[in-house]
């Protein structure tokens, strides 16, 4: 099948570092032909480790290059107005998360991307992560029985967070009650070239459709493991016959449920080789008293680390899209979602601990402050895709 000729918009540390060179190592898939960045000693430093060309004007790649599919990794703010653009120019694309910073403008991209046909996908990979397939597996199992509550705290949050926990709790969410809190710290930069001058610490419940409850605890700088935060982090999903605690399974014999109902913790197995230097992980598996469950590693082919699986899984997911004219495996309107929730949570917190329902039925106060911000930064509108395109937008 012939290959897909694609960009990479973004040349920072997370499309150099992350996505790069797995979109190089998929190269029965991907023709990898040319890379954009607005600095560019980034883009060029990309565009030769990986033989392809470089761009520092989304404008000037799509004018000389045939594209088939865009990876955009840009700042958040941007990701509407790439998206549009490349959408009337029929062009593909995986944008990564958030989808993008308010829900009028995702709807905007979305929608775009309808009425010219183009698969959006966004590459949200943290339940993609090959231990988070497997604790779905157990889930799904029912080793655990029926799921009751969620517990995240001090891991990743925002919309990260909330896709973990909509997919464990198996249903839509309902309505979210949360509480803000913002601190000061030194001003720092993360490792994802990040600038942070306050910490925006968001506490959330949220309830779903079929009777779960999640509660999470977040913030921006636990998100960059900056300070020391996230050092300290607990996971927890609780089910009528037994837990998963971070990566171990409890599962309590029927036996001694009577007696102590006393578990046994079972951590999770690694199989791995060794491929062209790197070490490859075959599959994970846990073993039970009644039974085995098992991950199997569908990348076995390339030479991908770990936590490279993640990603690779995110950009075949466009490209079978594309090739098959199917939708993507997570979607836009999941992309959304996750946001929503992450919206509604915020929102909360702004209107001192008001359960907020979900859907949102209209554009929320959170938001209109992002969209003012917009025609401060920058001197137009945030729906102002043609100026946008050729804005820079620093990381922050």
């Amino acid at each position: 099948m012939e290959r897909l000729n694609v960009a990479l918009i973004g040349a920072g540390r997370r499309g150099g570092g992350a996505h790069a060179p797995v979109l190089a190592a998929l190269d029965d898939v991907f023709n990898f032909v040319a890379v954009c960045d607005a600095t560019p000693e980034r883009a060029e430093e990309i565009a030769a480790r990986y033989g392809c060309r470089a761009y520092t004007s989304a404008r000037e790649l799509v004018r000389n290059e045939s594209l088939d599919v865009a990876d955009v990794v840009v700042p958040g703010d941007a990701h509407h107005a790439l998206s549009c653009f490349l959408s009337t120019h029929g062009i593909h694309q995986i944008v990564e998360t958030p989808i993008a910073v308010t829900l009028p403008l995702a709807d905007l991209m979305i929608e775009t991307a309808r009425q010219n046909r183009v698969k959006l996908e966004v590459a949200e990979n943290y339940y993609r992560q090959p231990l988070l397939r497997l604790r779905q597996q157990v889930l799904e199992s029912g080793v655990i029985g029926d799921v009751s509550r969620i517990h995240r705290i001090f891991e990743e949050g925002g919309y990260h967070g909330m896709s973990i926990l909509r997919i464990w709790a198996g249903a839509d969410p309902t309505a979210i009650m949360g509480i803000s809190h913002t601190s000061p710290v030194v001003p720092i930069i993360d490792r994802m070239l990040r600038r942070h001058e306050d910490e925006r610490l968001s506490v959330g419940i949220i309830e779903f459709a079929n009777g779960v409850t999640a509660f999470s605890a977040y913030s921006n700088v636990i998100h960059a493991r900056s300070l020391g935060r996230g050092a300290f982090h607990c996971s927890q999903i609780d089910g009528t016959h037994g837990a998963v605690v971070g990566d171990e399974v409890h599962a309590v014999p029927a036996d001694q449920l009577l007696t102590g109902a006393q578990s046994t913790p079972v951590l999770p197995q690694r199989v791995t080789s060794v491929r062209d230097g790197n070490e490859v992980l075959e599959r994970l598996e846990v073993t039970l008293p009644d039974r085995r469950i098992a991950w199997e590693n569908p990348f076995l082919r390339y030479p991908l680390t770990e936590n490279q699986v993640q990603v690779a899984d995110e950009l075949l997911s466009i490209a079978n899209a594309v090739r098959g004219d199917t939708e993507p495996a997570y979607g836009a309107q999941a992309g959304r979602l996750d946001q929503e929730m992450n919206i509604a949570m915020l929102e909360s917190g702004g209107r001192d601990r008001q359960t907020i329902p979900l859907p949102l039925r209209q554009t929320t106060e959170y938001e209109d402050r992002l969209h003012e911000s917009f025609r401060e930064k920058f001197d137009c509108a945030a729906t102002d895709v043609d100026k946008l395109v050729d804005t820079f937008f620093p990381r922050s």
